[in-house]
C-alpha cells in the first residue's frame, strides 16, 4: 500500500469507529428506556390477570354453565378460525448481531413442514423467509425498530386474534451479554379443567352489561397486554444485543487501527528511505561530476 492509501484507510477506520461507538450508545439508551416498559407492563399484566381471576371465580357457576354450552368444554368468548400461526418478530434493518437470525433458525423449524401459517414482522425476517421459501404463503407486517403503539399493534393483532394458537418467535433479554431465541405460545382457549373454583366466594359482583362480554374484553386484553410485553421483551434483546456487537466491532477496528498506522509509519519510513538514498546517490553523482 502506499501514502495515500493507507491515508484512505485509516480515515475510512476511524469514521466506522464513531459509527459503532455512537450505535453501542444509542442502544444503551433505548435498552435503559425499552427495559422500564418491560417492568411497568409485567406489572400491570399481573395485575390484570388478578382481576381477570376475580371475575371468573365471582361467576364461577355461570361460566361453568357458559363452557358447556362451548365446543370441547373451553371457556372463550372471540371467533377462532381453529389454525395454529407462527410468528416471527424480527427487525427491519441489521447491525443487531446474531439474535435475529438464531430467532429465525428456530422459527423456521416449526414452519419448515407447512403446518402452521407464517406471520412475519420485520423486513429482515421477510428476507431470511423468502431465501428459504421464495414461494410460500406468508403474512408480513411493517413495525418500528424502536418505539411502537397499541396503533402500531392494531393490524398485527386484527390478524392473530382470529387464531386457535398462536407461537410466537422472538428473542429475550436474559442479560446484557446473554439474548436467546424464544417461543411463546398463547392459546385462544383455556379449558376449564385449568380454572380453579375450590375456595368460597364472599364479594359479589355486578357486571354490565353481561357476564359474557366482561369476560370476552378481559379475554382480548389479555391476549393484547401479552403480546405488547413480548414486542417489548424482542425489542429489549435486540438493543442489548447491538449494543454488545457494536462494542466488539469498535474494540475490532481499534486493533485493525493500530496495525494500519504501525503500517503508515512504515510506509513514512520506506518513503523516507528512498529519499536519503536518491539524495545520497545523487550527491555521489555530483561529486563524480
Amino acid at each position: 500500500m502506499n501514502k495515500k492509501e493507507v491515508k484512505a484507510e485509516i480515515e475510512q477506520l476511524l469514521t466506522l469507529q464513531a459509527m459503532t461507538r455512537s450505535y453501542a450508545e444509542l442502544s444503551s439508551e433505548r435498552m435503559k428506556k425499552v427495559r422500564s416498559s418491560v417492568v411497568s407492563a409485567r406489572d400491570f399484566i399481573i395485575s390484570l390477570d388478578v382481576v381477570f381471576q376475580e371475575v371468573r371465580k365471582a361467576y364461577r357457576r355461570q361460566i361453568l354453565v357458559l363452557s358447556k354450552k362451548k365446543k370441547g368444554g373451553k371457556v372463550t368468548f372471540l371467533a377462532h378460525n381453529g389454525k395454529t400461526v407462527a410468528v416471527l418478530l424480527s427487525a427491519n434493518t441489521g447491525l443487531y448481531g446474531g439474535i435475529v437470525k438464531r430467532t429465525f433458525d428456530l422459527f423456521a423449524k416449526e414452519v419448515a413442514d407447512g403446518k402452521s401459517e407464517a406471520a412475519i414482522v420485520g423486513r429482515l425476517g421477510r428476507s431470511l423467509f423468502l431465501q428459504n421459501w421464495p414461494d410460500r404463503a406468508y403474512s408480513f407486517f411493517e413495525f418500528p425498530d424502536h418505539g411502537f403503539t397499541r396503533r402500531d399493534l392494531a393490524a398485527l393483532i386484527a390478524h392473530l386474534v382470529a387464531y386457535e394458537e398462536i407461537h410466537i418467535y422472538y428473542g429475550k433479554f436474559a442479560s446484557i451479554v446473554n439474548q436467546t431465541p424464544e417461543m411463546f405460545n398463547i392459546k385462544a382457549e383455556t379449558p376449564v379443567s385449568d380454572l380453579e373454583f375450590k375456595e368460597k366466594v364472599y364479594t359479589k359482583y355486578l357486571f354490565e352489561p353481561t357476564i359474557e362480554q366482561i369476560l370476552a374484553f378481559f379475554e382480548t386484553e389479555m391476549f393484547t397486554s401479552t403480546f405488547e410485553q413480548t414486542v417489548n421483551e424482542s425489542q429489549l434483546a435486540k438493543f442489548a444485543s447491538r449494543m454488545i456487537a457494536m462494542d466488539v466491532a469498535y474494540e475490532n477496528i481499534g486493533k485493525k487501527l493500530t496495525t494500519t498506522k504501525i503500517m503508515a509509519l512504515r510506509v513514512a519510513h520506506d518513503i523516507l528511505g528512498r529519499k536519503q538514498l536518491n539524495l545520497i546517490s545523487s550527491m555521489t553523482k555530483w561529486r563524480k561530476f
